[in-house]
């Protein structure tokens, strides 16, 4: 058994649930017990709390403020108590607190109140009358025999919206082409691909929010408790929202909310990827060059002569490229081929780009210098620069890929596929006159 670690020490309050132990021993009534009703979650934060000869209320409006609950009260003040708690699950003090009575704890989110629990009929004693049930009446009732559990189920979505409704808990949330609206409580994550988001006043995640390719709209009075990421979509946050994690959004790269030093962390990510990624394209051609020198060089021939039908080869190349590798994931022999065959024809593409780039850095600088290596870094140290450029640098990286694509298909691979001779053309089968 777990030792807790809770020393309630009053000699009032223990003298009057000696008392109320006893009166109800000697009549038979029910024991002291807390009811809960709502949805209250499987762990709750623990607190610590210093309360010295302080009425009870006092001491669960401390509980409750070291909690992060909103409380409403119902009950006697009580007598004074001390109260020395350390690291101790909040729903467990606020038990020890209520020892002295029947009552019932209603939670709706954060807000929990606390009443008297209705007396009991002695035992033997005949049912008082209700008054007739009303319809209302009966699907309150069933809707509360019907309430999903502390930590609820688990919602998945395809090809449609979902509405989390008020009062609805449920766990992890899962949308793919569809919108979702959250009014409830959702104990997990939420993970939204296709649509929009919105998180309304009163609702609560207590998990992460990821979004791609559309809006996400938390609103006033709204919860998150996790991290929150927008990919290809604006986050419109209410003043009033409060999100306890991270927040990540590509569209505010000054983050969800307005933090300068967020929006500096995230550019300085960003650009240190995109060096990265710069110096290993370098070091990659560098390799080839130092490799296959002559291959090299026939692709910066080719595409320096004809870089538009570099182009529109590199665009057949990599439609034909993806309809083989389609026609060969049909069977599962074709599968390990088709796998094998994309990650060489990736290797193939990075090293046409390569020499796309030696290309341009011959061009700019070519006067100055003969070394193909700087000629390289220049084209690299370009790139970089303008690929920083919304929209522009991404069409320029596609450019760089298919020309260096249609210059690999035009030259055969650089060479390393020969054509067969031609019949009457000097070949070995040629007739003497």
């Amino acid at each position: 058994m777990r030792t807790v670690s809770t020393r309630l020490v009053s000699s009032r309050l223990a003298a009057a649930a000696l008392g109320a132990a006893l009166g109800a021993s000697a009549s038979g009534a029910a024991t002291a017990e807390i009811l809960r009703k709502g949805a209250w979650p499987d762990v709750e934060p623990k607190v610590s709390v210093e309360v010295s000869n302080e009425p009870r209320n006092e001491a669960l409006k401390r509980v409750a403020q070291a909690a992060g609950w909103s409380l409403v009260l119902n009950v006697p003040p009580g007598d004074a108590v001390d109260l020395h708690v350390q690291d101790q699950p909040a729903d467990r003090v606020l038990e020890l607190l209520l020892a002295d009575g029947s009552y019932v704890a209603t939670r709706d989110g954060d807000l929990i109140a606390i009443a008297p629990a209705p007396e009991k009929p002695a035992a033997g004693s005949p049912p008082a009358p209700s008054p007739a049930a009303s319809p209302d009446d009966a699907e309150d009732e069933d809707a509360e025999e019907a309430r999903p559990s502390s930590r609820g189920r688990d919602r998945f979505v395809t090809g449609g919206s979902l509405r989390i409704e008020k009062g609805e808990v449920v766990n992890d949330v899962s949308v793919i082409g569809g919108s979702l609206d959250v009014w409830g409580t959702v104990t997990g994550d939420i993970d939204v691909m296709g649509g929009s988001t919105h998180i309304h006043e009163g609702a609560r995640v207590r998990g992460d929010v990821s979004t791609v390719g559309g809006p996400l709209t938390v609103a006033d009075g709204a919860s998150i408790d996790g991290d929150v990421d927008v990919v290809g979509g604006p986050l419109r946050r209410g003043e009033r929202a409060r999100i306890r994690g991270d927040v990540n959004n590509d569209a505010n790269p000054m983050g969800g909310d307005g933090s300068s030093a967020k929006g500096a962390s995230t550019l300085a990510r960003k650009a240190g990827n995109a060096v990265t990624r710069t110096a290993f394209l370098f070091a990659f051609g560098a390799v080839m060059l130092a490799l296959w020198p002559r291959r090299m060089e026939a692709l910066k021939v080719e595409i320096a002569a004809r870089p538009m039908r570099s182009f529109a080869l590199g665009a057949v190349g990599v439609l034909g490229a993806v309809a083989v590798a389609a026609a060969l994931c049909v069977t599962l022999i074709g599968i390990p081929f088709a796998v094998i065959g994309l990650l060489l024809a990736v290797v193939a593409v990075v090293a046409g780009g390569c020499a796309v780039l030696e290309t341009a850095g011959a061009g700019l600088f070519g006067h100055r210098t003969r070394n193909p290596y700087a000629h390289l870094a220049i084209g690299c140290l370009g790139l970089l620069i303008v690929s920083g450029i919304p929209y522009v640098g991404g069409a320029l990286c596609a450019a760089v890929a298919l020309i260096g694509a249609g210059a690999l298909v035009a030259t055969r691979l650089a060479g390393l596929l020969r054509p067969r001779p031609r019949e009457g053309a000097g070949g070995p089968y040629r007739t003497a006159p």
